[in-house]
């Protein structure tokens, strides 16, 4: 597949701190971003090289006759950004980004995560298969106890390929996995990360349940919800911009499996940052991958900015972080049963 053409907005504003919260959003999207005022584009004109133009000016300023004739795409008009820190800032970013989906025609993230995606499978594929480890604590198959969701978008396939590899055979776990991703490449992607991994991966199905030992990848096109723990796949897209949409994934999931946890790996965009805000007074694990490791950090930084985020780490200190968890958890339980 040849390399996707870069995008290039024009963010043009009266404010300088909505040109600079404009920016921070539309850079999270793997955009490159030029921000211009109201003067400063009237003294150089319509540059021929922007993709599509954001103008937030107010409706008499004369600046707007500069976008009658134009063949690019022009939106206009804003809702005044929100700091990041605001609780309402990741539904505030979610929808610039539908609205950018709606403006260019394409699905900025999906596209430039599939791209990188079939860069790395086959450099993945060929990885040396990983030491074994094992805990004999339970037995393959049974539906989970521990069932944690993964997030990624960019870069996120070699974050769950390095974190699944760190984990140990038979750790009592399960996960259910949202990729930002194409949905005709979302078998690919358990195929490749199924390759030396200690761990089952599939597709998620529609009568599937969690299982020790499982991976279960959700369809990229198709929400997927959980009764009497059993997959179900609604016959309806994602809800929001995303797809899948990593927010109503720890949703959904939640509500089956009330003790879940979530860990978000690199990615572009703030998926999943709506909905860890509101579980971080629940006592619900977060975790997500550190800055610094990541392709792109914006997706981890997001929920971060929440005050959600417990714990931040390497894919590899994620797994290790995962293992002492689930060991706490363990010997609390046999605590509890013994002095009952």
């Amino acid at each position: 597949m040849s390399e996707a053409v870069a995008i290039k907005l024009a963010v043009v504003a009266e404010e300088s701190l909505q040109q600079h919260r404009l920016r921070s959003a539309i850079e999270d999207f793997g955009c490159e971003v030029v921000c211009l005022s109201p003067q400063i584009l009237a003294l150089k004109g319509i540059d021929e090289s922007i993709s599509a133009w954001l103008v937030d000016v107010r409706e008499d300023d004369q600046l707007l006759e500069f976008f009658c004739d134009i063949d690019r795409p022009v939106l206009l008009g804003f809702e005044a950004a929100p700091s990041k820190q605001d609780s309402q800032y990741p539904k505030w970013e979610k929808r610039l980004y539908a609205k950018l989906k709606n403006l260019l025609g394409t699905d900025l993230i999906q596209a430039k995560n599939t791209q990188a995606s079939i860069n790395i499978f086959e450099r993945l594929s060929l990885q040396e298969q990983p030491a074994e480890k094992s805990l004999t604590s339970y037995v393959w198959g049974e539906q989970a106890d521990n069932v944690w969701v993964l997030g990624s978008s960019l870069g996120g396939p070699e974050a769950i390929k390095e974190f699944l590899d760190a984990l140990p055979q038979g750790l009592p776990v399960g996960f259910i996995y949202g990729q930002h991703i194409d949905a005709q490449f979302v078998p690919v992607l358990a195929q490749v990360l199924a390759r030396h991994a200690h761990f089952k991966l599939s597709v998620a199905e529609a009568g599937m349940k969690i299982c020790n030992g499982q991976v279960l990848i959700v369809p990229a096109d198709k929400e997927v919800t959980f009764e009497n723990g059993q997959v179900v796949i609604l016959e309806q897209p994602w809800p929001g911009p995303y797809g899948p949409s990593v927010d109503q994934l720890i949703v959904n999931t939640l509500k089956s499996f009330p003790d879940s946890g979530v860990i978000l790996f690199s990615g572009m965009g703030n998926d999943g940052a709506d909905a860890v805000q509101h579980l971080k007074e629940q006592g619900i694990e977060i975790w997500a991958q550190s800055a610094d490791s990541c392709a792109s950090a914006a997706m981890p930084d997001a929920s971060r900015e929440t005050g959600a985020v417990s714990f931040s780490g390497t894919p590899t200190e994620l797994a290790k972080q995962l293992v002492r968890h689930i060991e706490i958890k363990s010997a609390g339980s046999i605590h509890a049963t013994t002095n009952k």
